[in-house]
This record gives structure tokens, C-alpha cells and sequence, in this order.
């Protein structure tokens, strides 16, 4: 659980950092509109600070 907890976290820094990567995956396809909006950018970096935590929890679950 705690490599899981880890992973979690990786990724959802990926997330925070790196929208537009997520945002061009294949499945489930975005329309370009989409794409371009600025709006998606700060929701998927919402998403990636909520898997942060859950990460960190999950660690913390862990080690308890």
C-alpha cells in the first residue's frame, strides 16, 4: 500500500505539472475545443491536488 501511496503521488504531480500531457491522451478523446480552453488546464490540476492528498493518505494508512 505504500508503493501504491507513492505512485499516486508521482502521478498526480505529473497532473499538476504537466496538464496538457494528460489532457492529449487517446482515451477518452477530447474534442480540440476542449483542449484549448484554459479552463481544463486548472480542472486537471485541481484533479492532480486532490490525488495528492489521497496519495498522502493512503501513506499514512500505511504506516499506521
Amino acid at each position: 500500500m505504500l508503493i501504491t501511496g507513492i505512485l499516486i503521488i508521482i502521478i498526480a504531480i505529473f497532473m499538476i505539472v504537466l496538464p496538457q500531457f494528460f489532457m492529449r491522451l487517446k482515451s477518452p478523446r477530447i474534442p480540440d475545443k476542449l483542449l484549448k480552453n484554459p479552463k481544463m488546464k486548472i480542472v486537471l490540476r485541481v484533479w492532480g491536488g486532490i490525488f495528492v492528498i489521497v496519495g498522502i493518505l493512503v501513506i499514512v494508512f500505511a504506516t499506521i
